[in-house]
Protein backbone atom coordinates (compact mmCIF):
# COMPACT_ATOMS: atom_id res chain seq x y z
CA UNK A 1 0.00 0.00 0.00
CA UNK A 2 0.84 3.39 -1.09
CA UNK A 3 0.52 5.26 2.05
CA UNK A 4 1.71 9.49 2.62
CA UNK A 5 1.93 10.47 6.32
CA UNK A 6 1.79 14.10 7.00
CA UNK A 7 3.52 15.12 9.91
CA UNK A 8 5.25 18.78 9.21
CA UNK A 9 5.55 19.88 13.09
CA UNK A 10 6.88 19.72 15.57
CA UNK A 11 10.38 18.06 16.56
CA UNK A 12 9.46 16.21 19.37
CA UNK A 13 6.03 15.98 18.21
CA UNK A 14 6.89 14.30 15.40
CA UNK A 15 9.09 11.58 17.17
CA UNK A 16 5.78 10.76 19.31
CA UNK A 17 4.52 9.70 15.88
CA UNK A 18 7.96 7.38 15.01
CA UNK A 19 6.53 4.47 16.23
CA UNK A 20 3.62 4.28 14.32
CA UNK A 21 5.37 5.17 10.73
CA UNK A 22 8.06 2.15 11.49
CA UNK A 23 4.76 -0.21 12.41
CA UNK A 24 3.43 1.06 9.14
CA UNK A 25 6.96 0.56 7.23
CA UNK A 26 7.25 -2.84 9.15
CA UNK A 27 3.81 -4.10 7.52
CA UNK A 28 5.16 -3.30 4.36
CA UNK A 29 3.61 0.08 3.06
CA UNK A 30 5.81 2.32 0.92
CA UNK A 31 5.72 5.11 3.09
CA UNK A 32 6.07 9.04 1.86
CA UNK A 33 6.61 11.55 5.02
CA UNK A 34 5.18 15.18 4.36
CA UNK A 35 7.01 17.34 6.63
CA UNK A 36 7.91 20.73 7.44
CA UNK A 37 11.36 22.21 8.39
CA UNK A 38 11.50 21.79 12.18
CA UNK A 39 10.35 17.73 11.62
CA UNK A 40 12.75 16.58 8.95
CA UNK A 41 15.51 15.88 11.26
CA UNK A 42 13.65 13.09 12.41
CA UNK A 43 12.07 11.43 9.53
CA UNK A 44 15.07 11.93 7.51
CA UNK A 45 17.10 9.14 8.97
CA UNK A 46 13.84 7.22 9.93
CA UNK A 47 14.59 3.76 8.43
CA UNK A 48 12.83 2.67 5.45
CA UNK A 49 10.90 5.76 4.28
CA UNK A 50 10.57 5.56 0.68
CA UNK A 51 10.19 9.31 -0.04
CA UNK A 52 10.55 12.71 2.05
CA UNK A 53 8.80 15.98 0.64
CA UNK A 54 9.66 18.86 2.62
CA UNK A 55 6.13 21.41 2.79
CA UNK A 56 7.05 25.45 4.33
CA UNK A 57 4.24 24.70 6.88
CA UNK A 58 4.10 26.54 8.65
CA UNK A 59 4.14 29.52 6.45
CA UNK A 60 1.53 32.35 5.38
CA UNK A 61 -1.75 31.07 3.66
CA UNK A 62 -0.73 32.55 0.28
CA UNK A 63 2.38 30.63 0.23
CA UNK A 64 1.22 27.40 1.32
CA UNK A 65 -1.65 27.48 -1.47
CA UNK A 66 0.94 28.13 -3.78
CA UNK A 67 2.99 25.87 -3.02
CA UNK A 68 0.17 23.49 -3.08
CA UNK A 69 -0.90 24.23 -6.25
CA UNK A 70 2.56 23.05 -7.76
CA UNK A 71 3.40 20.28 -5.73
CA UNK A 72 -0.38 18.49 -5.17
CA UNK A 73 0.51 14.83 -4.35
CA UNK A 74 -1.20 11.78 -6.50
CA UNK A 75 -1.33 8.28 -6.27
CA UNK A 76 -1.54 7.38 -2.97
CA UNK A 77 -3.64 5.02 -1.45
CA UNK A 78 -4.36 6.55 1.49
CA UNK A 79 -3.60 9.51 3.37
CA UNK A 80 -2.75 9.78 7.65
CA UNK A 81 -2.59 13.37 9.42
CA UNK A 82 -1.27 13.12 12.35
CA UNK A 83 -2.73 16.33 13.41
CA UNK A 84 -5.63 17.92 15.23
CA UNK A 85 -6.26 20.76 12.59
CA UNK A 86 -9.18 20.72 10.69
CA UNK A 87 -8.02 23.11 8.82
CA UNK A 88 -4.90 21.37 7.92
CA UNK A 89 -7.25 18.14 7.22
CA UNK A 90 -9.05 20.43 4.87
CA UNK A 91 -5.54 21.36 3.06
CA UNK A 92 -4.62 17.66 2.88
CA UNK A 93 -8.18 16.69 0.76
CA UNK A 94 -7.40 19.87 -1.56
CA UNK A 95 -3.39 18.54 -2.14
CA UNK A 96 -3.94 14.96 -2.52
CA UNK A 97 -7.49 14.47 -3.66
CA UNK A 98 -8.49 11.58 -1.14
CA UNK A 99 -9.96 11.80 2.25
CA UNK A 100 -7.47 11.70 5.18
CA UNK A 101 -7.80 9.45 8.20
CA UNK A 102 -6.65 12.28 10.50
CA UNK A 103 -7.12 13.58 14.13
CA UNK A 104 -8.57 16.44 13.11
CA UNK A 105 -11.19 14.55 12.20
CA UNK A 106 -14.17 14.57 13.99
CA UNK A 107 -15.07 10.91 14.04
CA UNK A 108 -10.81 9.73 14.27
CA UNK A 109 -10.77 12.33 16.47
CA UNK A 110 -7.30 12.73 18.72
CA UNK A 111 -6.77 12.27 22.20
CA UNK A 112 -8.35 9.56 22.46
CA UNK A 113 -5.22 7.48 23.30
CA UNK A 114 -2.88 8.08 25.76
CA UNK A 115 0.51 8.78 24.83
CA UNK A 116 0.24 10.42 21.95
CA UNK A 117 1.98 7.64 20.48
CA UNK A 118 -0.37 5.32 21.30
CA UNK A 119 -3.07 7.55 19.31
CA UNK A 120 -0.87 7.81 15.97
CA UNK A 121 -0.63 4.17 16.39
CA UNK A 122 -4.74 3.81 15.97
CA UNK A 123 -4.75 6.71 13.66
CA UNK A 124 -2.46 4.17 11.42
CA UNK A 125 -4.85 1.45 12.29
CA UNK A 126 -1.54 -0.63 13.56
CA UNK A 127 -0.26 -2.29 16.50
CA UNK A 128 2.98 -1.10 17.83
CA UNK A 129 5.15 -3.26 19.59
CA UNK A 130 7.00 -0.39 21.39
CA UNK A 131 5.75 2.89 21.77
CA UNK A 132 9.80 4.30 22.17
CA UNK A 133 10.29 7.26 19.92
CA UNK A 134 12.91 6.06 17.02
CA UNK A 135 16.39 8.26 16.39
CA UNK A 136 18.95 6.44 15.64
CA UNK A 137 22.39 7.80 16.17
CA UNK A 138 25.50 7.55 13.91
CA UNK A 139 28.58 6.06 15.11
CA UNK A 140 29.99 9.45 13.54
CA UNK A 141 27.37 11.49 15.78
CA UNK A 142 28.69 9.10 18.63
CA UNK A 143 32.64 9.98 18.22
CA UNK A 144 31.54 13.56 18.01
CA UNK A 145 29.75 13.37 21.35
CA UNK A 146 32.73 11.69 22.81
CA UNK A 147 35.32 14.19 21.76
CA UNK A 148 33.16 17.16 24.37
CA UNK A 149 32.32 14.64 26.74
CA UNK A 150 35.46 12.45 27.58
CA UNK A 151 35.23 9.31 29.73
CA UNK A 152 33.88 10.68 33.16
CA UNK A 153 30.84 10.40 34.20
CA UNK A 154 28.33 13.56 33.13
CA UNK A 155 25.09 14.77 33.32
CA UNK A 156 23.17 16.39 30.54
CA UNK A 157 20.29 19.81 31.05
CA UNK A 158 17.96 21.07 29.11
CA UNK A 159 16.83 24.32 30.48
CA UNK A 160 15.26 26.04 27.98
CA UNK A 161 13.03 24.62 25.18
CA UNK A 162 9.67 25.41 24.69
CA UNK A 163 10.02 26.72 21.26
CA UNK A 164 8.74 25.23 18.11
CA UNK A 165 7.17 26.00 14.71
CA UNK A 166 3.99 26.98 15.86
CA UNK A 167 4.23 29.02 18.73
CA UNK A 168 6.54 29.50 21.90
CA UNK A 169 5.48 28.42 25.24
CA UNK A 170 7.86 29.93 28.23
CA UNK A 171 4.98 28.87 30.76
CA UNK A 172 7.04 25.34 29.82
CA UNK A 173 10.20 26.63 31.39
CA UNK A 174 11.24 26.45 34.97
CA UNK A 175 13.38 29.93 35.87
CA UNK A 176 16.93 29.34 34.87
CA UNK A 177 18.30 30.34 38.29
CA UNK A 178 16.87 27.47 39.84
CA UNK A 179 18.77 25.14 37.06
CA UNK A 180 21.49 26.75 38.08
CA UNK A 181 21.28 25.73 41.61
CA UNK A 182 20.79 22.20 40.28
CA UNK A 183 24.16 22.70 37.99
CA UNK A 184 25.99 23.25 41.06
CA UNK A 185 24.10 20.48 43.25
CA UNK A 186 25.24 18.04 40.58
CA UNK A 187 28.31 19.60 40.04
CA UNK A 188 29.36 19.14 44.04
CA UNK A 189 28.15 15.34 43.41
CA UNK A 190 31.16 15.14 41.42
CA UNK A 191 29.46 14.81 37.91
CA UNK A 192 30.69 17.58 35.18
CA UNK A 193 27.64 19.01 33.46
CA UNK A 194 26.90 19.68 29.95
CA UNK A 195 23.74 22.33 28.83
CA UNK A 196 21.58 21.69 25.48
CA UNK A 197 19.17 23.48 23.53
CA UNK A 198 19.12 25.52 20.42
CA UNK A 199 20.82 28.89 19.19
CA UNK A 200 17.70 31.01 20.90
CA UNK A 201 18.49 29.29 24.38
CA UNK A 202 22.02 30.09 24.11
CA UNK A 203 22.40 33.31 26.18
CA UNK A 204 19.14 32.77 27.55
CA UNK A 205 20.76 29.72 29.95
CA UNK A 206 24.24 31.35 29.83
CA UNK A 207 24.08 32.30 33.56
CA UNK A 208 23.38 28.56 34.70
CA UNK A 209 27.08 26.66 35.71
CA UNK A 210 28.38 23.95 32.93
CA UNK A 211 29.76 23.24 29.62
CA UNK A 212 27.16 25.57 27.21
CA UNK A 213 26.78 23.32 23.79
CA UNK A 214 23.09 25.16 23.65
CA UNK A 215 23.29 25.97 19.37
CA UNK A 216 26.20 24.23 18.61
CA UNK A 217 25.52 20.75 18.29
CA UNK A 218 22.98 18.80 15.51
CA UNK A 219 20.05 17.18 16.86
CA UNK A 220 22.00 13.46 15.72
CA UNK A 221 24.73 15.00 18.12
CA UNK A 222 22.45 15.96 21.06
CA UNK A 223 21.01 12.35 20.82
CA UNK A 224 24.26 11.24 21.50
CA UNK A 225 25.89 12.95 24.19
CA UNK A 226 22.76 12.32 26.15
CA UNK A 227 22.57 8.93 25.69
CA UNK A 228 26.01 8.68 26.96
CA UNK A 229 25.10 10.71 29.81
CA UNK A 230 23.98 9.14 33.40
CA UNK A 231 20.99 10.70 33.34
CA UNK A 232 19.20 13.73 31.68
CA UNK A 233 17.10 16.58 33.02
CA UNK A 234 15.10 19.21 31.52
CA UNK A 235 12.27 21.02 30.44
CA UNK A 236 9.30 19.45 28.56
CA UNK A 237 10.79 19.65 25.38
CA UNK A 238 12.54 18.08 22.22
CA UNK A 239 15.81 16.76 24.19
CA UNK A 240 13.45 15.09 26.87
CA UNK A 241 12.23 13.38 23.90
CA UNK A 242 15.66 12.03 22.83
CA UNK A 243 16.30 11.10 26.47
CA UNK A 244 13.60 9.09 25.95
CA UNK A 245 14.72 7.78 22.31
CA UNK A 246 18.28 6.45 23.67
CA UNK A 247 17.13 5.07 27.12
CA UNK A 248 18.73 7.83 29.14
CA UNK A 249 17.19 7.74 32.47
CA UNK A 250 15.09 11.35 32.66
CA UNK A 251 13.77 13.53 35.05
CA UNK A 252 11.29 16.27 32.83
CA UNK A 253 9.56 19.22 34.89
CA UNK A 254 6.08 20.03 33.79
CA UNK A 255 3.72 22.93 34.07
CA UNK A 256 0.65 23.41 31.79
CA UNK A 257 1.41 20.34 29.95
CA UNK A 258 0.37 16.65 30.71
CA UNK A 259 3.05 14.10 30.55
CA UNK A 260 0.41 11.42 30.49
CA UNK A 261 -0.40 12.87 26.87
CA UNK A 262 3.23 12.49 25.94
CA UNK A 263 5.30 10.29 26.98
CA UNK A 264 4.57 6.73 28.23
CA UNK A 265 4.37 5.69 32.11
CA UNK A 266 7.63 4.94 33.32
CA UNK A 267 10.00 6.48 30.69
CA UNK A 268 10.82 8.99 32.24
CA UNK A 269 10.20 10.85 35.82
CA UNK A 270 7.80 13.72 35.86
CA UNK A 271 7.54 16.22 38.18
CA UNK A 272 4.54 18.36 38.07
CA UNK A 273 3.50 21.79 38.98
CA UNK A 274 0.93 22.15 42.03
CA UNK A 275 -1.50 24.53 41.16
CA UNK A 276 -5.11 23.28 41.09
CA UNK A 277 -5.37 24.35 37.35
CA UNK A 278 -2.13 22.35 35.93
CA UNK A 279 -2.33 21.10 33.53
CA UNK A 280 -4.24 22.76 31.32
CA UNK A 281 -3.47 21.42 27.50
CA UNK A 282 -1.65 17.78 25.92
CA UNK A 283 -0.76 18.48 22.30
CA UNK A 284 -1.69 21.67 20.63
CA UNK A 285 -1.43 24.95 20.13
CA UNK A 286 -1.00 26.60 23.94
CA UNK A 287 -4.25 28.30 24.60
CA UNK A 288 -2.69 30.71 27.18
CA UNK A 289 -2.74 31.00 30.97
CA UNK A 290 -6.08 32.05 32.18
CA UNK A 291 -5.33 32.00 35.39
CA UNK A 292 -2.10 34.22 35.55
CA UNK A 293 -0.66 31.75 37.79
CA UNK A 294 2.92 30.23 37.25
CA UNK A 295 2.72 26.66 37.40
CA UNK A 296 6.58 26.11 36.76
CA UNK A 297 7.57 28.53 39.62
CA UNK A 298 5.55 26.17 41.97
CA UNK A 299 8.20 22.88 41.39
CA UNK A 300 10.66 23.60 44.31
CA UNK A 301 13.94 23.33 43.90
CA UNK A 302 14.58 21.00 46.63
CA UNK A 303 11.66 18.55 45.43
CA UNK A 304 14.24 18.31 42.13
CA UNK A 305 17.25 17.53 43.96
CA UNK A 306 15.13 15.11 45.97
CA UNK A 307 14.44 13.10 42.54
CA UNK A 308 18.11 13.19 41.34
CA UNK A 309 18.88 11.68 44.24
CA UNK A 310 16.92 8.75 44.35
CA UNK A 311 17.71 8.69 40.27
CA UNK A 312 21.39 8.66 41.23
CA UNK A 313 21.39 6.22 43.73
CA UNK A 314 19.91 3.64 41.48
Amino acid sequence: MKTLVVKTHAFGDSLLATPAVAALIAEGDSVTVLTGPSSLPVWERLPGITELIQSPAPCSTAKLFLWSVLNLQRGYDRVLHFGSSVNAYRWLRFLTGLKAVSGGDGKTGFGVARPAAEDYCRIAGVQCSSLQPVFPVTQVEMNSAGKHSGVSPYVVLAPGGARNARDFVPQKRWPVSRWGEVSLYLQSKGFRVFLVGGQQDKSEISSVSGVNLAGKLTWGETAALISRATLFAGNDSGPAHLAVAGDTPALILFGPTDPDALYEKGSIIPLCGTVSCSPCYANSIFPGCAFDEDCMTSIETERVFHALEGMLQK
